[in-house]
């Protein structure tokens, strides 16, 4: 789907909400066919006004206010294209990294999958990550150095280390570098939204290792 066809079916589906109240994020994510984390993104980046409400500070969104930020970038046409999160995942398993890509895109997310540790420092040198599903098993640079070298770069990306070997001393080296995530094999999709979610959180509250 285009920027503009976005936008089009955005404009649709916001008319059928109520004209009188202000609008939750969940309501608004289904307007645009985004994720919910994503309007957050918005909101957070001054794209998209919101208020807060409530002793724990929901968001609520006014109509008019969507309507002004679909016009912008329906303009633009680049509507749910600019601003996304931006996923490395580094594993040697085809398929665990055909199943991580097809999550992290379908939540509206850019993935860039890599094979080994030696092609994840490139893509790390190309530029910046919001998360890194990072496999600590890997041939040649194992995961722990490509570890270490991302918390030597001062990188702000959220870790989630990939293992299926939780209790083995190489996943113990990789929490001792610092806050992380682990996602232990085998996850299903469910496990890779949860972390999603945790890293978009990690921004603003710190980070726990969370096991499964």
């Amino acid at each position: 789907m285009t920027g503009k066809d976005q936008t089009t079916r955005g404009q649709r589906e916001l008319s059928k909400l109520s004209h009188m109240r202000l609008l939750t994020v969940q309501e608004v994510a289904a307007a645009l066919h985004v994720h919910p984390n994503t309007v957050r993104h918005w909101s957070d980046e001054g794209l998209l006004k919101s208020s807060r409400i409530g002793p724990r500070g929901d968001r609520r969104f006014n109509r008019e206010d969507i309507r002004s930020f679909l016009n912008h970038w329906d303009r633009s046409g680049q509507l749910g294209n600019s601003y996304r999160r931006k996923v490395l995942i580094v594993d040697d398993e085809r398929r665990i990294r055909s199943l991580l890509t097809d999550v992290v895109t379908e939540q509206g997310c850019e993935a860039v999958s890599v094979e080994s540790g030696e092609r994840a420092l490139e893509e790390l040198g190309k530029g910046s990550f919001d998360l890194v599903f990072l496999d600590l098993v890997l041939p040649g640079l194992d995961g722990v150095d490509v570890l270490r070298a991302i918390k030597a770069n001062g990188s702000n990306a959220v870790v989630a280390v990939v293992t299926g070997y939780g209790d083995d001393p190489i996943a113990f080296d990789a929490m001792s570098q610092g806050p992380l995530v682990l996602i232990r094999k085998p996850f299903d999709t469910a496990d890779i939204i949860r972390v999603l979610d945790i890293a978009t959180g990690a921004k603003r509250e710190g980070l726990n290792s969370v096991g499964r």
